[in-house]
């Protein structure tokens, strides 16, 4: 009876070892600081001479965890391993790149440190102001599961540091920038989109870079772009309209949308759909053009200018509309009318991933892309050739065979010659949108692979994988740079931006798998089958 007795405590004990596990549900990931960091490593003494030290890595990998308090995904290994020692300086990780990145590092005492995105726009940055002695493992990571190229900082000074003014003056007297920016993905009625939160933080980004350069005072509505939930119809009419309360003559006024759109009336009339639309109540849930051109109307009335800039389907339909408005402001004098329009009236606007291609071309130009005249000036005109053109670009670049022609107009009481931006700006880094992208060495032997996809119009794949990170593959229309990485015997490699990702099982010398690239932004994205083998 007695042994029975122990069997049966043994047998209740189990089962509520069994039930904390279950309640508890599964640990959590945990990345290894003890092994090998993929990207290699420094000793570093305070006071030390090459700083910024850099070092360009691939951020991302198939863990995601919570360390820090930061959700993200890392790597099993260390990115980079740092052994530093200490002095008088406080010690600051910072990390530059086109995606959504995050910083975990584990400190000497083995605490865990994490960030999202403290070093402005989506960038990550952790400053120790007084930091210990010994081994720091850094881990840059994804936000999502895309991967992408990554320059990690590591500097003794200040590194956020206001830009210097232009050496001349754009203009005295500069003018005020007020801004409601709005983007939806998360639809509850309709279907979910990709890109437009990150449309709607690249946007304000993209002008925060020009305040004391361009604009005297960059302010936001709300003081942050308009994301899903706060993006509803009462939000986005009455922040525009709040504009007419707001500013003074020659001051810019930006209403920037990124979401669903659509025509009514026969296509003779477009809308655009806030967080709230509903088919079934398309009336009291749309905004219309009606809405924003008579907006913008009292605005310009006011002497004001106005920058109206969607980046969603059909939203050419809204020039067909505004052309009455355009007519009406003639003289320089006078505030004036501009209109940056995603696609033609009858094209869809194309989404990649992380953005939209249009609000993607627009936040390039302002990074300094439409600086064509190298002369620092980012003017209306510049802009219209530059977006125009890189939108067909990045369609091209993520194998997006859809046709978008962007539509930038302006009323003749403004100068095509008005600057937006000036190149000596910081460049705006939400989601994707950084002129200057991070470029890893094409060092060392790379390794060859040869093989076929069965993506309709292509057949004949190539890639090359080089030590640092960098992936090349050549198919039948192009050469592309992209980054990979290996996790066991995963292999993932991303081109676009993160675009277009191949993932694939390793076995010997081949490699095979799936691979996904954008459809446009009312499709699902695309999907077919690779293998590769190695030379």
């Amino acid at each position: 009876m007695q042994s029975l007795t122990r069997c049966s405590v043994a047998i209740r004990s189990c089962l509520i070892l069994l039930l904390i596990c279950v309640w508890a549900g599964p640990a959590a990931a945990q990345p290894d600081p003890n092994l090998p960091s993929t990207f290699g490593s420094v000793k570093l003494k305070a006071g030390f001479a090459d700083d910024p030290h850099k070092k360009a890595l691939v951020a991302g990998g198939p863990l995601k965890t919570n360390l820090g308090g930061v959700n993200a995904f890392v790597a099993d290994a260390p990115d980079f391993r740092v052994e530093y020692t200490a002095g008088q300086y406080p010690l600051t990780f910072h990390v530059k790149s086109r995606g959504d990145t995050t910083l975990l590092i584990n400190l000497p005492d083995g605490s865990w440190v994490a960030d999202d995105d403290s070093g402005g726009g989506l960038d990550p940055l952790i400053r120790i102001a007084k930091p210990q002695s010994g081994r720091y493992d850094v881990y840059v990571g994804t936000f999502n599961e895309q991967q992408v190229a990554a320059t990690l900082f590591i500097t003794e000074r200040n590194p956020v540091t206001k830009p210097q003014p232009p050496p001349v003056p754009i203009a005295a007297n500069l003018p005020d920038c007020h801004i409601v920016s709005a983007g939806v993905d998360n639809y509850p009625f309709v279907k979910r989109l990709n890109g437009d939160l990150n449309d709607a933080r690249n946007t304000v980004a993209a002008f925060k870079s020009q305040e004391g350069i361009v604009f005297r005072s960059v302010k936001v509505h709300r003081g942050r772009a308009l994301l899903d939930g706060d993006a509803t119809h009462r939000a986005i009419h009455e922040g525009f309209k709040g504009l007419t309360n707001l500013g003074t003559a020659r001051d810019l006024m930006v209403l920037f949308v990124s979401g669903h759109g659509g025509r009514s009336n026969s296509n003779k009339n477009w809308y655009f759909c806030p967080f709230d639309f509903h088919p079934g109540k398309s009336q009291a849930t749309a905004l219309t053009d009606q809405q924003i051109l008579e907006v913008g109307d009292e605005l310009v009335r006011q002497r004001k200018n106005v920058l109206i800039i969607v980046d969603a389907c059909f939203s050419g339909q809204l020039y067909t509309s505004a052309k009455t408005f355009l007519k009406r402001y003639q003289a320089s004098t006078d505030g004036g009318m501009i209109l940056m329009l995603a696609s033609s009236a009858d094209q869809e606007s194309n989404a990649l991933g992380n953005y939209s291609a249009f609000a993607r071309a627009f936040a390039d130009a302002m990074a300094g892309g439409a600086d064509r005249d190298k002369d620092g000036r980012i003017t209306l005109a510049s802009i219209k050739r530059y977006a125009t053109r890189r939108t067909g670009q990045l369609l091209a670049e993520a194998r997006v065979n859809a046709k978008q022609d962007p539509v930038v107009v302006w009323s003749p009481s403004v100068s095509s010659d008005m600057p937006l931006a000036y190149r000596g700006g910081p460049l705006p880094s939400r989601g994707e949108p950084q002129a200057d992208a991070v470029k890893l060495a094409r060092v060392g032997v790379p390794t060859q692979w040869e093989g076929k996809e069965t993506l309709s119009g292509f057949g004949a794949l190539t890639f090359k994988t080089y030590p640092s990170g960098l992936a090349v593959m050549v198919d039948a229309k192009s050469t592309t740079d992209g980054v990979w990485r290996k996790d066991k015997n995963q292999i993932t490699l991303t081109f676009a931006n993160g675009t277009i990702v191949y993932t694939g099982t390793l076995e010997g010398n081949a490699l095979s798998g799936t691979a996904t690239a954008p459809g446009s932004r009312e499709q699902a994205a695309r999907s077919w089958t690779w293998s590769v083998t190695k030379e």
